[in-house]
């Protein structure tokens, strides 16, 4: 049961999308091409997104696991993403 814990335990990451890339996202989305984006929204939606990814690896994780199987492949991705767009809908 312990490992179970260690492998499932959520911890801080030190990972970050660059800059850049969030800027371009949030830039895809606005109607002004113009508009500034401040460096509280980039941490905001950088925030977020890491948020999102951990989620995402965390449930295929554990729809292996709960599979029984130690290898995570395509198909265990294709079972957790339509709830998880439900929870983040």
């Amino acid at each position: 049961m312990d490992n179970y814990l260690q492998l499932f335990e959520r911890k801080k990451s030190s990972t970050k999308f660059k800059e850049g890339l969030i800027h371009e996202i949030i830039k895809l989305y606005t109607a002004d091409q113009k508009v500034r984006i401040g460096g509280e929204v980039i941490t905001a939606v950088n925030e977020i997104a890491l948020r999102f990814v951990d989620e995402i690896l965390w449930r295929t994780i554990n729809q292996a696991h709960n599979e029984g199987v130690k290898d995570v492949n395509l198909d265990h991705i294709e079972k957790i993403i339509p709830q998880l767009l439900l929870d983040f809908a």
